[in-house]
């Protein structure tokens, strides 16, 4: 009777795939079963496009069907190119050759003969080669991620489908064997689309969701399926740094190829920043990182105030969301709505008015001593007004004055620090100098002072010293960030000039984003007392605004 066998095939990459089909490797399998008399193939399975390395065997399903097989005796030998195409696990392989010789199952190799399991020696040989086999890919893992690494840096494709906004094209590049390859390059009717999908996040606050439903508005549509847009495709957009003209390969990065670029890297940082302070992961991260904060009572408590540049909710019709607090329990203020009249007239529908509510005072009355609710009207008409207020002055302020007055108040507080403290570095060192004089005197017995205690002094007084230079170095590097903090605040002149300009007859949305990014914090108390904390750069440069 004869050996029923079934044969495996396996490649790792679909491109190593011919017509498909794997026919080297099945023609080398049926000429060493032609010269097996009692040997007939009945069964041929091939895996294409499936790593021996990182795809297990349990979720392969070739090998599961065949393992099926094997436990209830369908077959009797196995039979594969090289062993190797079993798979590429040192901690795996090795035990799932050895399981099907257990079940009776003989395991052949074209090219290496059989795998048996008659003493040690046999064992140990299984694991070295597959342990062997494991290297080989690791080796080979890690050239591929250097090339692809240095491909990207030189600027050039790394393969693949190119992104929306962008096509392949053919330039003249040919490779090794002297095939034409792809560059990247942009689509401009594609790039448009994407511009406006950075747009309507950076300016609007605008979710892949919201996003998607607004472009539907508008009849643009994935020009590539004719289909409206699907949020995850715009989520994958948003975090696509590729749109500033960066080319990536895991963890490397190009520099920036200007021809490449579709999105400012300015804007892109912004969309990417509001992304993540939108996530669950950043509210569990800032819980953490508690602050104190001052009540309206004058009392001092620990509570979590993530920051954010961008609201947390750009729905609904107030102007504030995620940046209002409240000025009794410390806690949070959300929006919401309520009936603006108990009692309707004539049938007619009762209004509902937008609000601020405190949780505490909502969900947890012994929380919280304040009002439950505030009228939004009045709220936002003072943000609203001090907002427009700034723009107004900003209108009024010259970008070169400006900067020299901030810088002047700048210089000058350091220079003061320093002059203080350098005055300090001089009389711990002349200190110092005398007591390493008063140890020659100790130790030669003419000082009233032992050598321990000259020495405790000298530590305390070293100590000193060195903290006092490192103070002076941090002052140095502070008073040398001067450069960095103009580029800060001309940037701010320019984003505060350009929503000055549009801020009057700005929709909701619009507003909302501009408060977030100025605003910390909101602190609303008792008979609509408002507090209102600013962003740190902002507040350095309305600082800045307010000495003009």
């Amino acid at each position: 009777m004869a050996k029923r066998v079934y044969c495996l095939y396996r490649v790792s990459t679909k491109q190593q795939v011919e017509k498909d089909d794997i026919p080297m490797q099945k023609q080398r399998c049926h000429e060493f079963v032609a010269d097996k008399d009692d040997w007939e193939i009945v069964k041929e399975f091939s895996e294409k496009g499936v790593s021996g390395f990182k795809v297990s065997a349990k979720d392969r399903d070739a090998i599961q069907e065949i393992q099926k097989d094997a436990a209830i005796g369908k077959f009797d030998i196995l039979l594969v190119f090289m062993f190797d195409r079993l798979g590429r696990k040192e901690d795996e392989t090795p035990f799932v050759v050895e399981w099907f010789v257990k079940n009776g199952v003989e395991v052949w190799s074209a090219e290496e003969g059989q795998q048996r399991f008659d003493n040690h020696v046999d064992k140990l040989l299984n694991y070295i080669r597959y342990w062997q086999a494991s290297g080989e890919s690791i080796k080979t893992s890690i050239r591929t991620k250097t090339r692809l690494a240095q491909i990207v840096q030189e600027g050039r494709f790394r393969g693949g489908s190119a992104p929306y906004g962008y096509k392949l094209v053919k330039n003249g590049r040919t490779g090794k064997k002297n095939r034409e390859l792809y560059d990247i390059a942009v689509e401009p009717t594609e790039a448009v689309t994407v511009q406006k999908i950075f747009e309507l996040s950076d300016r609007y606050g605008y979710g892949g969701r919201k996003i998607s439903s607004s472009l539907a508005e508008k009849g643009i549509v994935n020009m590539r399926t004719g289909e409206p847009f699907h949020y995850s495709s715009i989520q994958n957009i948003l975090r696509n740094i590729m749109y500033v003209g960066i080319l990536r390969s895991g963890e490397t990065q190009s520099e920036i190829f200007s021809e490449l670029q579709i999105v400012e890297p300015e804007q892109f940082q912004r969309v990417e920043k509001a992304r993540e302070q939108r996530s669950a992961e950043y509210e569990e991260k800032c819980a953490a990182a508690a602050q104190t904060v001052e009540l309206a009572d004058g009392e001092e408590i620990e509570v979590s105030r993530p920051d954010r540049m961008c609201p947390r909710r750009n729905v609904g019709r107030t102007l504030l969301s995620g940046n209002v607090y409240c000025g009794h329990c410390g806690g949070r203020i959300f929006a919401s709505t309520a009936r603006k009249s108990h009692h309707a007239m004539n049938g007619e529908v009762r209004e509902r008015i937008p609000i601020y509510k405190c949780y505490n005072r909502t969900q947890h009355r012994d929380q919280c001593d304040g009002p439950s609710t505030y009228r939004a009207e009045k709220v936002d008409q003072v943000v609203d007004s001090i907002l427009s207020g700034i723009f107004f002055r900003a209108k009024d302020v010259k970008e070169s004055e400006l900067l020299k007055r901030q810088i002047t108040s700048t210089t000058t507080t350091y220079q003061k620090q320093l002059k203080v403290v350098k005055a300090e570095y001089v009389k711990s060192s002349k200190e110092l100098s005398k007591w390493e004089g008063l140890m020659l005197d100790s130790i030669e017995g003419t000082c009233i002072f032992t050598p321990e205690q000259v020495k405790k002094r000298m530590d305390v007084v070293q100590q000193s010293v060195n903290d006092l230079s490192a103070k002076i170095e941090d002052l140095q590097n502070k008073a040398t960030e001067t450069a960095e903090l103009t580029e800060e605040i001309k940037a701010e002149h320019q984003r505060l000039l350009s929503w000055a300009e549009v801020y009057d007859g700005a929709s909701l949305e619009e507003k909302k984003m501009v408060a977030s990014y100025l605003i910390k914090a909101v602190t609303i108390s008792q008979n609509y007392g408002i507090r209102i904390d600013f962003n740190i750069s902002e507040a350095q440069y309305l600082s800045g605004m307010e000495m003009m």
